[in-house]
């Protein structure tokens, strides 16, 4: 992974300077026809400014390859099917087609999954609309201050404007807007990671792994802070979307040609992060099969990140003691996003308390049958088992195992019987096709 340090903050400064100006001495006529030359002069001024206006609408429905924007305002149509937008349940979005949903706010998307949690119903999807676009107002205003740092040196931003500007959003949230990490998850994590282990975080919070709460706090998780860069980027109909990289998520940019991860969590350093598929591969060790089966490392569908979303709020129910509303969250989850190893680990894991609850020990769905199964049906994948068939049948398989289970236990209930000395030979190591260490004799 690689990150990019740069200058436009004294670009910026430097393109701000005011210019001097010459002084103008002003000659005021009176009269009648002085009265005449300033209402000519305010007619010819309002027609001048009404066509730079137009002009600038003209300019704004570009492409974003130029320095001009898309309106914020027309991105996400307020007349689609199935409930107004920012009014809609998880249901109605989902009801959606792939093309309408895809036209949809993923604020409205976190905002809708948020707003089903006890104590959240009260959110208002408009007021974090506002925010955001109000955010990439800014960001477009900005921009234009520091493309002169891509324009000296193109070839240090691989001779794509594009990819300066996705890095330039990072470093705006970064510097501008004061976009971080929550601090004491990331001392949890560092501390970890310095001793050896895996740092466990519990999500009490929904705002930690939901967008409203880095929105109000402007601090946020590995979930949180892409999402905002990638509602910023569809908001400029920049071709981004979520990624994911085994629990972790990055925005990711593919136009079909050329792909970019932009770190969204590695701020404060005064540059932005980029990291390439290999890069992940190789720091995640990621597995082929992650990314073979659909997983991990490509832009996800619309659909698919409203999957995530709903996996974030089944993580927060899973933390916070709540195993049946978890698991019916990841079951939602799993439908929307069924590629995901992450959401389908969390969907088996919060299914075993339900089962719990559910059947008796003694019955047949209960996890301990489970687990009976399973060590019938990957028998021979486990070290230390034998045999390397599938069973097709799983009861049958548990009858058999617990009645070898019964006949070990009467035999344990016998008195031990000595055994003859001659009786005893000590069992003739073995080695795969006969092959001993070496130097050993028979």
């Amino acid at each position: 992974m690689l990150r990019w340090f740069s200058s436009t903050g004294a670009a910026g400064r430097a393109m701000g300077e005011k210019r001097k100006r010459a002084d103008v001495r002003k000659v005021t006529p009176s009269g009648k026809a002085a009265r005449k030359r300033r209402v000519s002069a305010y007619l010819l001024a309002f027609s001048f400014g009404a066509v730079l206006a137009g002009g600038g609408v003209l300019l704004a429905t570009q492409e974003w390859g130029t320095t001009q924007f898309p309106s914020i305002s027309t991105q996400f149509p307020r007349s689609r099917a199935a409930g107004m937008p920012g009014r809609r349940t998880v249901a109605e979005l989902i009801a959606l087609s792939d093309e309408d949903l895809e036209r949809a706010d993923i604020v409205e998307m976190s905002i809708a999954v948020a707003r089903e949690i006890p104590g959240l119903e009260g959110l208002e999807y408009d007021k974090y609309q506002r925010t955001v676009d109000g955010w990439t107002e800014q960001f477009t205003r900005w921009l234009p201050t520091v493309e002169n740092s891509f324009h000296r040196d193109p070839s240090k931003y691989h001779d794509d404007i594009n990819f300066f500007r996705l890095g330039m959003l990072a470093q705006f949230l970064d510097q501008h807007g004061g976009i971080a990490y929550i601090e004491e998850q990331a001392r949890a994590q560092i501390e970890a990671r310095k001793a050896g282990r895996k740092a466990v975080v519990f999500y009490t919070d929904p705002g930690d792994v939901l967008l409203h709460g880095l929105i109000d706090t402007k601090r946020g998780t590995c979930v949180t802070m892409p999402t905002l860069h990638v509602a910023m980027g569809r908001r400029l109909r920049w071709p981004v979307a979520l990624a994911c990289v085994k629990a972790h998520y990055v925005c990711r940019y593919d136009d079909g040609k050329v792909v970019y991860n932009i770190e969204a969590t590695d701020t404060g350093r005064g540059g932005f992060a980029v990291g390439t598929d290999a890069d992940y591969i190789k720091a995640e060790r990621i597995p082929s099969k992650a990314i073979a089966c659909g997983s991990d490392l490509r832009k996800l569908s619309a659909r698919e990140m409203l999957g995530v979303f709903v996996q974030a709020r089944a993580r927060h129910f899973q933390d916070t003691g709540k195993p049946n509303l978890a698991a019916r969250d990841y079951a939602l989850a799993h439908t929307l996003f069924p590629d995901s190893r992450k959401i389908y680990m969390g969907l088996v894991g919060n299914l075993l308390p339900v089962g719990e609850r559910l059947f008796e020990r003694s019955e047949q769905g209960h996890p301990i049958s489970l687990a009976a199964y399973l060590g019938a049906r990957y028998r021979g994948a486990v070290p230390g088992s034998t045999g390397a068939g599938r069973t097709r049948d799983g009861l049958g398989e548990v009858e058999r195992i617990n009645a070898i289970n019964r006949a070990n236990m009467r035999r344990l209930m016998q008195p031990p019987t000595p055994l003859h000395p001659q009786q005893y030979q000590p069992a003739r190591p073995r080695y795969p096709n006969d092959a001993r260490p070496q130097g050993r004799r028979r």
